[in-house]
């Protein structure tokens, strides 16, 4: 290497020296600056997820309807609302009456309690309708002179209420053929006082009409009253009986969580939960839930809480096995946990609560208690 070749190596040797600096720093900036975005997808911003089992409720499954297909439970029919007893077309005009129909438990334990009640009014009913017949004899009777039959007005007919218990028309028929007897002057005969005078026999013949009506409805009601009074404990047993079964294959899970999201990122939850009744300690049930109103509440916001409900299948779609124990331990000493993951595939655990329908409540009540201790001391 000559002199020259020398020099220019030197030169540049010189150059790179002074410029070292700068150069290193070029590089570590380029390397800053791509491992900030990694050190905040990784380290800072996420997602910080924490799901709370607030409450666990177990409720009737409106599907599940009875019909009328005992001679006890056949006695409620009078007590349903008519409107379920028909069919009606989209102007609300009733139809034809339902052939077979069925309706829900509370449907009928409605209709009993309607039925319970009507046994004790039935008593009254008779006492107010065996009044109007005393009093219908008392006018027949011509040796009694305080109800003289000449006397009788359609007031008095009036104040019986018939058409709580005949049919309408024939009650309105019994007014008017009153009115026509007592007030219808053109078709009256006058004595020779020029007093109109009333068809003593047409009305004998029209009171003793409503008479025989009056004892016609007695009688079948005595008739139903015996026979509902005899049944009605059995059609009681039958609905608890239908109750039961219900609760056991007819009803289903609403859960309530508290999801809070305490990190920079907002995460998608599944629409999928897993919620483990544990039994004992290798014994447990696994209960599919479905988050309700998905589009809505599946996503938690950066510094956010979500309250999301979560609903499990009807009992009788589970498995024979499962149904028993869950029916056996509800409500006593089974313990839940819920898994719910993200679309991260990140899997999160719920605190565990009793598995039984309370919201929870004592445990928030004790808390209270606790604290409430500590600051009377």
């Amino acid at each position: 290497m000559n002199n020259e070749q020398v020099a220019e190596t030197l030169r540049w040797t010189e150059k790179l020296k002074h410029n070292v600096r700068n150069i290193l720093f070029a590089i570590l900036g380029t390397v800053s600056a791509a491992a900030i975005p990694v050190w905040q997808i990784y380290f800072v911003e996420t997602s910080e997820v924490v799901i709370e089992l607030a409450s666990i409720s177990r409720n009737e499954s409106s599907r599940f309807t009875v019909p009328l297909d005992t001679d006890e439970l056949a006695l409620l029919e009078p007590y349903i609302p008519e409107e379920q007893l028909y069919e009606y077309n989209l102007q609300g005009r009733r139809g034809d009456k339902i052939d077979y129909p069925e309706f829900t438990l509370s449907t009928l334990f409605s209709a009993h309690e309607k039925a319970k009640q009507d046994l004790k009014n039935m008593a009254l009913t008779k006492a107010s309708l065996l009044k109007s017949i005393a009093r219908i004899e008392a006018y027949l009777d011509p040796s009694n002179h305080q109800f003289p039959l000449v006397e009788f007005r359609v007031s008095e007919l009036k104040a019986w209420d018939l058409s709580n218990y005949i049919d309408d028309s024939e009650a309105q028929y019994f007014e008017e053929q009153v009115l026509a007897i007592t007030r219808n002057y053109s078709q009256m005969a006058f004595g020779s006082q020029a007093q109109p005078e009333i068809n003593i026999a047409a009305l004998k013949f029209l009171l003793n009409d409503v008479k025989e009506d009056i004892n016609d409805v007695i009688l079948e009601s005595s008739i139903r009253h015996e026979r509902l009074r005899d049944d009605i404990r059995n059609i009681e047993t039958q609905l608890h009986k239908l109750k039961s079964q219900q609760l056991e294959l007819y009803t289903y899970f609403d859960v309530e969580v508290v999801a809070s999201n305490t990190g920079r990122v907002s995460t998608s939850l599944r629409p999928l939960a897993l919620m483990r009744v544990q039994i004992s300690e290798n014994n447990y049930v696994d209960i599919r839930l479905q988050l309700q109103n998905y589009t809505e509440q599946a996503e938690l916001a950066p510094s956010s809480t979500n309250i999301l409900r979560y609903r499990s299948n009807e009992l009788n779609t589970f498995p024979s096995e499962d149904q028993g124990l869950i029916n056996t331990f509800w409500g006593s000493t089974g313990r839940v946990r819920l898994y719910a993951m993200d679309t991260k595939h990140t899997v999160f655990t719920s605190n565990q609560i009793a598995f039984v329908d309370n919201r929870n409540q004592k445990l928030i009540i004790d808390k209270l208690k606790e604290v409430a201790t500590l600051y009377m001391e």
